[in-house]
């Protein structure tokens, strides 16, 4: 079956002088026809499988009129051997215009002539330029484009109109799967008339064919945008990558219409980083003249999208700190169908379009972090880094270099090379401090600056790092409390509370937790059913762990291997603490005028888990008896026998804030903690306010 070839030219004639050519080799195996580009305009396609045109303007008109599956071919000129002749006509050594319609057109003649040997002629490109011609020179040579030739010439050579080159019929050829293309008698004529550039046909023809399709490959391997050009700036070969940047078709077309703000002429210099600006985004650019037997035979050009390498560069400063820093929830992910929640939900996705700092204001185990993350991947920042750190679960003395990182030798035990730190990390994305009621007041006054400056500074450096990063909050405490007794600064507190969010806790929203237990047992792939007790007391439980407990609750159950769940399954913590009890222990602390001080503040402030409390000094009390020290892990396996499943982040966290206001000890290593004296009594009055 006879294929066909659409020829698109600017002009219709120009277009058949191409169709006459392509005849010659195709005319057995395609129907060949020739339109102006005009009248491509007024098609509503273009029925033909392959299209031919000479030009990046014409192929941008073409493209929308194309098949979807249809094939396209940039075509370039050749040299006639016939008329190569002419050329012992001009002067050696002197100069000698070139006359062409275009410094394109120009620059694809002098490159052919110099690449098949005729190196000792100074063209200078002419193409219409009166006012800035040279006139001293009197001889001109022409492509047969006599019309442009200036009146004052000596001496005109005309090597004749240049014929469609043979690289061009090859690679038609080859995309429409015809092997022997100069079988033909006419095709056999035309190639012994016709001369092509040194990179063309003999190297396509040649023994380095398996040699070149590799170079192909790897060009395709490389990341950035690769283009090779000759020495007229037209391109020979590029890869996929240097296509989706300019989102046009390449090889053939010249980087003169391909860059338009950045021109390429011989002999061209290194350029290194050049921004540029392609359908309204910035890339990169980066230019290597090819030298070769000292003679300028092409360039290199590198492309870089500007924001995809500001991407990778999040991606580099997260691996060279060994950590992950993505964000993986969203707002689909937050389970309930209650009023409080869907209203929360409803606040933090239009702070997701902000970018001011948003202050998450929560109890423990609300699920602060996802609404962080979810406000993260909600907003212009989701591609960058989310970078999460815990205010209370990092040492006072690290907590700066986790920050704001360290170069090397800044202090003793400092790694080698330095750390990058988490605002670095951060930059162009979100940074999320949890827990920022526990920062301490020194490093409280170096965040302000921070965020008031934009700046970080490494320690042990004075090099200012610039940054742009949101800050995302996240506090149990009652900051404002913290404020007045002179524990947080007041300057800080504004600066970070620009957008608060208040997380409700589960027992103010106990219709989602039917809900948030379905999930649960979806992500440990387990069907569980409850009694109809069990299901009672799980709803009246007040979870003062919130959706941590809850989780905890259900993998705890998961764990016995049962299908079915009895009221005298659940663990300790639901089972043995009925809300009525609970809540009349609410009302005795309300009134309970005699309580120290410092006992009201930890059993109504900070951690507002009286169980947890309770249970770690009473496991601390027992080993004390026991004349034993133990540690977190212990700890953890002690309360999980009780039925408690707290993580050993939440005991670790517990025993930090017990050590600090003097009611436990804990020492670093191997040491363990005990209960001091002051311990003891909280416990006594804890268990007491419990009803035990």
């Amino acid at each position: 079956m006879m294929k066909t070839i659409a020829v698109v030219a600017v002009h219709k004639d120009f277009a058949a002088f191409i169709k006459a050519d392509l005849e010659q080799y195709f005319s057995a195996y395609a129907e060949i026809h020739a339109y102006a580009e005009e009248e491509i305009e007024h098609m509503e396609e273009i029925p033909e499988e392959f299209v031919v045109m000479s030009a990046l303007t014409v192929f941008r008109k073409v493209q929308p009129k194309m098949k979807e599956h249809a094939l396209t071919q940039v075509i370039s000129f050749a040299v006639s051997r016939d008329n190569l002749a002419r050329l012992s006509q001009v002067p050696r050594h002197q100069k000698v215009l070139m006359v062409n319609v275009d410094y394109k057109m120009c620059m694809q003649v002098i490159a052919q002539i110099y690449e098949l040997g005729y190196r000792d002629f100074d063209f200078v490109p002419y193409y219409g330029d009166e006012e800035n011609r040279d006139r001293s020179i009197k001889t001109a040579v022409t492509p047969d484009e006599m019309t442009m030739i200036p009146a004052d010439m000596e001496r005109i050579i005309d090597i004749g109109g240049r014929p469609v080159d043979i690289n061009c019929i090859v690679e038609l050829a080859n995309k429409m799967g015809i092997d022997d293309i100069f079988g033909s008698r006419q095709a056999k004529e035309a190639r012994k008339r016709f001369v092509t550039a040194s990179f063309g046909i003999d190297r396509v023809l040649s023994d380095t064919k398996d040699k070149n399709e590799q170079i192909k490959t790897l060009v395709e391997l490389i990341e950035d945008g690769i283009i090779l050009t000759d020495a007229s700036g037209v391109v020979l070969l590029s890869n996929k990558k240097a296509r989706s940047i300019l989102k046009t078709e390449i090889d053939g077309f010249n980087t003169d219409e391909l860059l338009p703000d950045f021109p390429i002429r011989m002999e061209a210099e290194v350029t290194s980083d050049k921004v540029i600006v392609v359908d309204g985004k910035d890339i990169v650019v980066n230019v290597s003249p090819i030298i070769s037997d000292d003679r300028y035979t092409g360039n290199i050009i590198t492309l870089k999208n500007f924001e995809e390498t500001e991407e990778k560069q999040h991606g580099i400063r997260a691996q060279i700190a060994r950590i992950g820093h993505g964000a993986r929830y969203t707002f689909d992910d937050i389970v309930g169908v209650s009023s409080q929640i869907r209203e929360s939900v409803k606040v933090a996705e239009r702070m997701a379009k902000s970018d001011s700092s948003v202050l998450i204001i929560g109890e423990s185990g609300t699920g602060k972090e996802v609404f962080a993350q979810s406000i993260h991947n909600g907003s212009s920042r989701s591609k960058r880094n989310f970078v999460a750190l815990n205010c209370a679960a990092i040492p006072e003395h690290l907590l700066e270099s986790e920050l704001f990182g360290y170069e090397e030798g800044a202090f003793t035990g400092a790694r080698k090379g330095g750390k990058i730190g988490y605002f670095e990390l951060a930059h162009q994305g979100t940074i999320f401090l949890d827990e920022i009621g526990e920062m301490p007041l020194a490093l409280q006054s170096k965040l302000l600056r921070v965020l008031e400056e934009k700046t970080v500074t490494r320690i042990g450096s004075s090099k200012l790092i610039d940054i742009d990063v949101r800050i995302i909050a996240a506090t149990n405490k009652n900051l404002l409390e913290l404020v007045e007794r002179k524990e947080f600064r007041e300057d800080l507190y504004y600066r970070i509370n620009v957008l608060p969010l208040n997380i409700p806790p589960l027992r103010e929203r106990k219709e989602d937790i039917p809900f948030l237990i379905d999930v649960f047992m979806e992500t440990m792939g387990k069907e569980l059913t409850f009694s109809d007790e069990a299901s009672k007391r799980l709803r009246s439980h007040r979870w003062n762990g919130n959706i941590r407990e809850l989780k905890n609750v259900i993998e705890y159950l998961e764990s016995l291997g049962k299908r079915h769940i009895e009221t005298g399954d659940l663990p300790v913590s639901v089972f043995m603490v009925p809300e009525q009890k609970v809540s009349a222990a609410a009302v005795k602390l309300k009134t309970y005028d005699g309580l120290k001080g410092e006992f009201r503040d930890v059993i109504f402030g900070w951690w507002n888990d009286r169980v947890l409390i309770a249970n770690i000094l009473l496991a601390l009390q027992e080993a004390a008896a026991a004349q034993k020290k133990i540690g977190r892990r212990q700890l953890e396996t002690i309360l999980q026998e009780k039925g408690f499943l707290y993580t050993e982040t939440e005991i670790r966290t517990c025993l930090s804030k017990l050590a600090g206001l003097g009611f436990v000890r804990s020492q670093h290593g191997r040491g363990g903690s005990v209960i001091l004296p002051k311990g003891d009594e909280l416990l006594k009055e804890i268990m007491e306010l419990m009803g035990e």
